[in-house]
């Protein structure tokens, strides 16, 4: 879903963003259905406004298998994602676009994480240099699409798991600002 265009601009960097984990609180071994189920991590949108200052493009990949099982349809997807997108927008973010893998694990498509199709499809849709951006995910799997497609992982451990992840960690929102702009700051200087 497409929130603004490619204004033409030169290849530059942006700031890739997972959904669920990230934007919005995980249910557990539950999938979000509804709009009333879509609960924003406590600071997480004061943490967007913050990073939006750097005027990159926010872009949402997010694999929403809910859709593939049957268990949600397109259309409430897309209503939440325009719901959500109206509550950033309130906030003075601005997504450039949202972009989702339906399938299930099982179909072995290219779009699901952490294959780096949707980077890819959002990298070519608004001239996007991968290697100068940030991919911020909750799990093992964005950290993998992220490196798949030569973007920078940010590892968002909110809920203080633990696990060990080979990327750079943020375990609050206040870090997860410093972490992005450490990250995308080395990205530029390695580019240069």
């Amino acid at each position: 879903m497409l929130f603004s265009k490619n204004d033409g601009r030169a290849q530059g960097p942006a700031i890739f963003l997972d959904r669920d984990g990230v934007i919005n609180a995980r249910r557990p071994d539950d999938y979000v259905l509804d709009w009333s189920q879509f609960v924003f991590l406590p600071g997480i949108r004061e943490a967007l406004k913050q990073l939006s200052r750097l005027h990159l493009p926010m872009i949402v990949i997010s694999n929403q298998a809910a859709v593939g099982k049957g268990l949600l349809k397109p259309r409430i997807l897309e209503s939440i994602t325009k719901e959500m997108n109206r509550g950033l927008c309130a906030d003075g973010t601005h997504l450039a676009a949202v972009y989702y893998c339906p399938h299930r694990a099982d179909e072995n498509c290219r779009c699901r994480k952490p294959k780096p199709g949707l980077l890819q499809e959002a990298a070519a849709d608004f001239n996007i240099d991968l290697s100068r951006s940030v991919f911020v995910g909750d799990s093992e799997t964005d950290v993998q699409a992220a490196r798949a497609a030569g973007c920078n992982p940010v590892f968002f451990d909110s809920n203080r798991n633990s696990q060990r992840i080979d990327a750079p960690v943020a375990q609050t929102v206040e870090e997860l600002i410093r972490v992005v702009e450490r990250v995308m700051q080395a990205g530029a200087n390695l580019n240069r």
